[in-house]
């Protein structure tokens, strides 16, 4: 996964995302154009916070990682969250 393959991402499901990463954040959002210019590697995000429609939740690298190649659907990401009705 890169950080296009996340703009594209959020733009196909209008989504605002902000990884987090050593007491920083970048953030990537579905009304952006472009990237921002400077991004750390993508290794090194911790988590995602995500922002949209259907989900406003925190998500780790990994499972970010599965939504957005599309190994994982947020529907199927939303079940496994605690407390859910």
């Amino acid at each position: 996964m890169t950080f296009a393959d996340v703009l594209d991402w959020c733009n196909q499901n209008r989504a605002d995302v902000r990884g987090i990463y050593r007491n920083k954040a970048v953030a990537i959002s579905h009304k952006d154009g472009k990237l921002p210019a400077v991004l750390p590697p993508i290794e090194e995000i911790f988590h995602w916070d995500v922002k949209m429609p259907e989900l406003n939740h925190y998500v780790s690298g990994s499972d970010f990682e599965r939504l957005v190649t599309g190994k994982l659907a947020i529907e199927g990401f939303k079940s496994t969250l605690r407390g859910r009705e």
